[in-house]
C-alpha cells in the first residue's frame, strides 16, 4: 500500500470528524451518531492497510498534521457533549424526580 493512499484515507477520516463536529455544534446528536458509524468503518479500513506502508518524512508529517486536526475536532466534540452527559447523569441519580425518570423512560422507550 502506498503512503498517498493512506493519506487520502486519513483525509476522509478527518472530513468525517469535521462533519461530526458540525452536527454537534448544531445539537444534532443523531447525525453525530450516524456519522460516527462511518468514521469507525473508515478507521478500520486504515488499520487494515496502514501496517504495509513505508512512510517517508513528508508523508509522516502530513499524516501527523491530519491526525492533529482529527484530535482537535474530537476534543471540541467532547466539550460540547460533556454538559449533556452531566445533565443525563443528574437525571439518572436515584434522587431524581419521578417525573424526570418517567420522561427519560418515555423518551428512550425503556
Amino acid at each position: 500500500m502506498h503512503a498517498n493512499f493512506i493519506i487520502q484515507e486519513y483525509t476522509v477520516l478527518a472530513g468525517l470528524m469535521s462533519a461530526m463536529l458540525s452536527a454537534a455544534k448544531q445539537d444534532d446528536w443523531d447525525s453525530v451518531s450516524s456519522i460516527e458509524a462511518d468514521y469507525l468503518h473508515q478507521m478500520q479500513q486504515i488499520k487494515q492497510h496502514e501496517h504495509d506502508v513505508e512512510w517517508d518524512k513528508p508523508s509522516k508529517s502530513q499524516k501527523l498534521s491530519i491526525i492533529k486536526r482529527i484530535l482537535a475536532d474530537d476534543a471540541s466534540i467532547r466539550l460540547l457533549i460533556h454538559p449533556k452527559m452531566r445533565l443525563l447523569s443528574q437525571w439518572m441519580q436515584p434522587g431524581a424526580s419521578r417525573a424526570m425518570q418517567t420522561k427519560l423512560n418515555s423518551t428512550y422507550r425503556m
